[in-house]
């Protein structure tokens, strides 16, 4: 005789090893994108920027709006990022997706004393639903994290991804 006849909940029992692993950190694979799916609208600040630097550096591109309260305490953390890896070839890079006016973006970009460059529209290079949104892009320009700036993962990904710029 069967034992989940005599036992129906027995069978349930079988599951079980999935269900404990399921607690496990899965890691998650990233799609398969470029720096060169990277839009830049047209830049609002006098911050130095040229698109074809990128190379051999490690990109960091933040997706946000001027209307979006995570998004403007998520800048002065760009902010202090971009200053301090700077040297170790970090390039951070803004885009206000929300299509606001320059000046309105300028405003904002004064108050949070932001100096990395920073465009009017453009895309990260994948698409998300979410702002505040990063993504980091190593140095090798394939897609190595994105998501949200205030997720843990984000800095320990972008440390990581820091250590492979040559000298």
């Amino acid at each position: 005789m069967k034992l989940s006849k005599v036992y129906p909940w027995f069978a349930s029992l079988a599951i079980l090893p999935f269900l404990l692993h399921a607690k496990e950190k899965v890691a998650i694979s990233m799609p398969d994108v470029s720096v060169d799916k990277v839009q830049f609208g047209p830049q609002v600040n006098d911050a130095p920027f040229d698109a074809k630097a990128l190379t051999g550096k490690v990109l960091v591109v933040e997706s946000w709006g001027v209307n979006c309260p995570p998004c403007l305490a998520s800048l002065p953390e760009m902010q202090k990022l971009s200053q301090s890896g700077e040297k170790k070839g970090l390039i951070v890079v803004g885009l206000e997706a929300q299509n606001s006016p320059k000046d309105a973006i300028l405003k904002i970009l004064k108050n949070a004393r932001v100096t990395y460059p920073v465009m009017q529209g453009g895309s990260i290079g994948l698409e998300h639903n979410d702002i505040p949104h990063v993504a980091i892009y190593g140095v090798n320009g394939k897609l190595l994290w994105h998501g949200a700036p205030s997720n843990s993962e984000f800095k320990q990904q972008l440390k990581a991804a820091l250590r492979n710029v040559e000298k």
